[in-house]
């Protein structure tokens, strides 16, 4: 079912994804502390362009910002076996009508690094939703240096498209950032 760009995408999404090895419930301020933790990691954050939080109050009023936007959703990430404590998030950053694009964006804490598990998300999360974009364009934007989420992108089908600058909010600076772009076909 597709839908038109007029129609709120992110009411049709459901509010829970289940993977092989995860359940994704659609983010509510509840998540802020269990987030928090993971939001607060400075070596996820790094990634996450983002400022390292410091309270529980930066986290619930970062995702009463995404609830706020009407071009933003946002997923909480558990382990099937335990529902209280995420190991991350991911959703859509972004729709673009101009350039007729969506953006993703997704973190993961690093007790769960490397393991599969963002790949195993994603690819359950862009097969769910896919129906509901109203464009055939994801995009992502990645820091040079996040080589494990470049090489995701890239096994996901992913390109890098272009390069750019962007003030890089944990670190207070302009950074390069890399684009990558997917046709859903």
């Amino acid at each position: 079912m597709s839908l038109s760009m007029s129609t709120n995408v992110f009411i049709q999404l459901p509010d829970t994804i289940l993977t092989k090895r995860t359940t994704l419930k659609k983010t509510s301020i509840a998540d802020a502390t269990t987030l928090f933790d993971i939001w607060s990691d400075d070596e996820v954050a790094q990634f996450m362009n983002i400022e390292k939080f410091s309270t529980i109050l930066q986290a619930e009023e970062m995702i009463q910002a995404i609830e706020n936007e009407p071009n933003a959703c946002r997923y909480t990430i558990f382990t099937t076996d335990d529902s209280l404590n995420a190991i991350g998030s991911l959703g859509i950053n972004d729709i673009n009508k101009t350039n007729q694009t969506i953006e993703i964006g997704y973190e993961l804490a690093k007790s769960h690094w490397r393991q599969g598990f963002m790949f195993e998300i994603l690819t359950t999360f862009l097969t769910t939703v896919k129906p509901y974009l109203p464009y055939k364009v994801l995009t992502a934007k990645v820091l040079p240096d996040n080589v494990a989420s470049i090489k995701l992108l890239k096994k996901l089908g992913f390109e890098l498209t272009t390069t750019g600058q962007e003030l890089d909010l944990h670190s207070g600076r302009i950074c390069e950032i890399s684009n990558y772009r997917m046709l859903l076909k």
